[in-house]
């Protein structure tokens, strides 16, 4: 196991908050809770700014470049306001962290929506739906909701290797969700 495994299974064993920076050129360092380490992913309860747990990103283990408390002056501060609002990270059952398939998969049984990242492509973009299968070829075939909620009648399909995160049950999911309901039938 090299460092930065240790310094995940570290924040795991601990229950507190760490900031989590990835190996990816541009993209956003995540402040989260550790839940969960599969041989492929990592999951994290992520905290929001306005320090409120705010759904889950799975993240490419190979990516993390870092896990640690020190770099974050607030982790000890979200860490308490959380608990004294009563909210605490949680880890999902059941959910497969080994392999991309096998995520994606359990993600889709636990949650209406996910969000999908393929940020060595494109840094940018979050591609947001209900995922329809997985191809022969390993295209990962995402039928799209927009940010107005519309549903898309065809599935965008990216290469599951491609993908680096994937999110679930924020209030932004969730909400895209109450207000678009689920996807109609392909």
């Amino acid at each position: 196991m090299n460092q930065v495994g240790e310094s995940l299974k570290r924040a795991l064993r601990s229950g507190k908050p760490v900031r989590v920076g990835r190996g990816i050129n541009h993209v956003d360092r995540l402040d989260a809770y550790v839940v969960g380490i599969g041989r492929k992913w990592v999951m994290l309860h992520t905290i929001s700014d306005a320090i409120r747990l705010d759904g889950y990103s799975a993240v490419r283990l190979r990516d993390v470049a870092h896990a640690t408390r020190s770099g974050w002056k607030g982790a000890d501060v979200a860490h308490r306001a959380l608990i004294l609002r009563g909210e605490h990270a949680q880890a999902l059952a059941a959910i497969d962290l080994d392999t991309t398939a096998g995520l994606i998969d359990t993600m889709t049984k636990a949650f209406p929506l996910v969000g999908i990242y393929i940020e060595e492509i494109d840094p940018d973009v979050c591609y947001i739906g209900r995922p329809r299968g997985i191809t022969r070829k390993k295209n990962l075939r995402l039928q799209e909701i927009s940010p107005r909620a519309t549903w898309g009648n065809t599935c965008f399909k990216n290469r599951t290797a491609d993908i680096t995160r994937l999110d679930a049950g924020s209030g932004y999911l969730n909400a895209l969700h109450a207000v678009g309901g689920d996807p109609p039938e392909l």
